[in-house]
């Protein structure tokens, strides 16, 4: 299938730059329609540092999925017959729009043929309410107030099973393009003061995590 919602010959994603050389054409129709590729997230050290972390998992939770970038780094690393549970409302699918984003997502994680994915489109704290499984890794970048980040850290790391990690993204206080006062800086931040808690590794923004 080749038309606008087939794989096609759909690129890799190019990765985060700083904002001063930011893209113009940012809205994900743009991408829909192949006029400029998906642009992820992070940066490409982040990119590496989520398959660091995300090799051989079985059960990974991603917590906001956009146009799916770093989702496309975990898939390509993760246990062959693992599961992948992307977590994403996607605003306008959730008011019965059309979602661009969602659509570009779903495409770029079609071109993966490696485990599998399960696409949960909620809010992440109802989508935790009937969760029981163990989390190999996780990955939280959703909302980024205090209380989203917060509210998602408190809710999914319970699950995390023995030995997993999870990772924060826009969380590291040196790194490049943070705002300070964001909640995810705030958290880490909370977070290294806390023992039961330990830093495994930080690269740009993306600070990872592990019960100590």
């Amino acid at each position: 299938m080749t038309g606008i919602l087939g794989i096609g010959a759909v690129r890799a994603p190019t990765y985060r730059v700083h904002p001063s050389e930011s893209r113009r054409r940012t809205k994900s129709i743009y991408a829909l329609l192949r006029i400029r590729p998906v642009v992820a997230q992070h940066s490409r050290a982040e990119g590496e540092l989520l398959r660091e972390y995300a090799r051989g998992a079985k059960t990974l939770v991603e917590i906001g999925v956009a146009e799916g970038g770093s989702a496309w780094e975990t898939r390509q690393v993760m246990a062959p017959h693992g599961t992948l549970y992307l977590v994403d409302p996607y605003p306008l699918s959730q008011l019965g729009r059309f979602s661009p984003t969602r659509l570009v997502a779903h495409r770029l994680l079609a071109t993966v043929p490696r485990g599998h994915v399960a696409w949960i489109e909620e809010f992440s704290p109802k989508a935790a309410d009937d969760w029981s499984a163990p989390i190999d890794f996780l990955f939280i970048d959703g909302d980024h107030s205090y209380q989203g980040v917060k509210a998602d850290w408190d809710a999914w790391t319970p699950h995390l099973a023995p030995g997993g990690h999870v990772a924060l993204h826009d969380a590291r206080i040196d790194g490049i393009w943070i705002n300070h006062q964001t909640g995810p800086v705030r958290l880490a931040l909370e977070l290294r003061e806390n023992a039961a808690w330990t830093v495994a590794s930080a690269v740009d923004t993306l600070v990872v995590l592990r019960r100590s």
